[in-house]
């Protein structure tokens, strides 16, 4: 075996190591080949013409080095949900594991997430290496609207969630009336302030577009006046306050003209009334 002599050894050159941060990955490497491609497929487009065969074919080079490169779709990561199913937020991302992250449209899937009921906005991110960020903010249930026979949540905008978790809100009141959802949230507020009081009322109905209509408990219904709802509202507390007036037999309570107040009883509490057998 040859020896080197010791001058020799010293003018040996050694291998310089690459610094970990110069060394070139599979990322790097990836570019280089879409750079390439880019270059060459551009003047071969302007020579052909083929613009849109040039697109599908960068679209695909760009999808396949990346997927090369590692970008792959590992992980979702969801905030904000409460009330949307996770099936339902899977399917409406459309997010499959190992498929290219660069290939995946976030603005499309926050499209797709925005149609579903409960979702009133959405945030889609790509955050790379792997992984897709979701950001939703849900509507808040604030009535049950009765429409053409049917029941569905609206939120207090006004603006319909569906039936998705209907039976678990069989708490809040019901609406009727074809703009009644974007009247409710003002209604409801107004209730609110006697909220014994507003535990009676099961249901509101919206008429003529102009005011309300509630029913009690007992069947008892209450036509409020178009304009100052509240004074009249006010005033129907005081007298059940002060002469236990719900508590009597009646059927309705007329509160629509000012500084009078209209009773209707049942048929049967009439005729006794009439008959002097009460």
């Amino acid at each position: 075996m040859r020896r080197l002599n010791p001058t020799a050894r010293k003018q040996v050159k050694r291998r310089r190591v690459l610094p970990r941060w110069t060394r070139p990955t599979a990322i790097f490497a990836a570019s280089l080949l879409v750079s390439g491609s880019i270059a060459f497929s551009g003047y071969w487009a302007v020579y052909s013409g083929q613009v849109a065969a040039l697109t599908q074919y960068l679209e695909k080079t760009v999808v396949e080095a990346s997927t090369t490169a590692g970008l792959v779709i590992e992980d979702v990561l969801v905030e904000g949900r409460n009330e949307t199913t996770r099936k339902q937020i899977m399917l409406a991302l459309d997010a499959h594991r190992d498929a290219s992250i660069l290939a995946y449209d976030p603005h499309a899937a926050r499209a797709r997430l925005i149609r579903l009921g409960w979702i009133e906005n959405a945030t889609v991110e790509r955050r790379f290496p792997a992984t897709i960020y979701v950001r939703i903010i849900e509507r808040r249930a604030m009535a049950i609207w009765q429409r053409k026979g049917r029941f569905v949540l609206v939120d207090t905008r006004g603006d319909v969630i569906g039936r998705e978790g209907l039976g678990r809100y069989g708490h809040l009141k019901i609406i009727v009336g074809d703009e009644a959802p974007r009247h409710a949230a003002k209604l409801l507020h107004m209730l609110s302030g006697a909220p014994n009081m507003m535990k009676r009322v099961t249901a509101a109905v919206w008429v003529g577009n102009r005011r309300w209509n509630l029913r009690l408990e007992d069947h008892i219904d209450v036509r409020l006046p178009e304009h100052n709802p509240e004074i009249a509202w006010k005033k129907l507390i005081a007298l059940d306050q002060d002469y236990a007036l719900l508590n009597r037999d009646i059927t309705a309570v007329d509160l629509r003209i000012p500084d009078r107040l209209i009773v209707r009883m049942r048929p049967e509490a009439a005729r006794r009334r009439r008959d002097g057998s009460t």
